[in-house]
């Protein structure tokens, strides 16, 4: 593949993650009816009514295409990667970026598939509401607690802002303080369980609002960067590409 194709991939690439932020706030946030979610204080059958059964067809066709463009934040996750590995010595910090995004992108994109199946058979006939709100919560647990996949991702990044020192930088060091920042706004999740109502709930204003909100402009910020830097990319073999290579070969 000559470099101009390449260059091409890689701004395409790039576009991946403010496609997957708008997309997603509109399929997952709109459509789903997730801003915020609902509360897991209701009983079955009140949060049945009030949550599927009310907006049904809105959150069913939401989440279907939630799970579809979830998937863009995997190669997102790969361009930043590349656009790191460039300038490491050894890829420490993009392989930490890498891991962290992929399995984020898996998780985004199974939990909107268990959120359509409830969609789906919510209201129906022999299907208990208890069960419905049972599979819904324990998918929202999942979501929210997984939250220290995304950290790795965000740790690597985060120090590579910080601790670049090459001329241009792809991302200012306020980018990565940013990062940690968000990274530490997860951590109410852990208690989010055992909290039916407050801020530390799973419709909280600390636990849903900032963590979310946090969350999206990190990804909006990084992601402005990241297409700036597919802009002016320069495609060449890279040292920690090579290095990768032979220590792979010795395995």
């Amino acid at each position: 593949m000559d470099d101009e194709a390449t260059r091409k991939i890689v701004k395409w690439l790039a576009w991946c993650g403010p496609a997957w932020v708008i997309t997603y706030l509109v399929t997952w946030g709109y459509m789903g009816h997730n801003l915020p979610c609902p509360s897991q204080a209701w009983t079955g059958q009140e949060f049945v009514d009030n949550y599927y059964i009310k907006y049904r067809t809105q959150i069913e066709y939401g989440m279907a295409l939630a799970a579809c463009v979830g998937a863009l934040y995997m190669p997102w996750s790969v361009v930043l990667s590349y656009q790191m590995w460039q300038r490491e010595k050894v890829p420490l910090l993009s392989l930490l970026q890498l891991s962290g995004g992929i399995l984020t992108a898996f998780l985004i994109v199974c939990t909107a598939a268990v959120w359509t199946w409830c969609a789906r058979w919510a209201g129906t006939p022999g299907i208990d509401p208890e069960l419905i709100k049972a599979i819904h919560f324990a998918t929202w647990y999942v979501f929210d607690m997984t939250y220290n996949v995304t950290n790795v991702q965000i740790l690597g990044c985060g120090l590579f802002a910080i601790l670049d020192k090459k001329k241009p930088t792809i991302f200012p060091a306020w980018l990565g303080w940013l990062g940690f920042a968000t990274a530490l706004s997860f951590f109410g999740e852990t208690v989010m369980p055992f909290h039916d109502h407050g801020p530390l709930a799973i419709d909280g204003w600390w636990n849903f609002h900032v963590g979310f909100l946090t969350w999206f402009v990190w990804f909006s910020s990084y992601s402005f960067y990241v297409v700036k830097e597919a802009n002016r990319t320069r495609i060449a073999p890279t040292q920690a590409l090579g290095q990768a290579v032979r220590v792979a070969g010795t395995i």
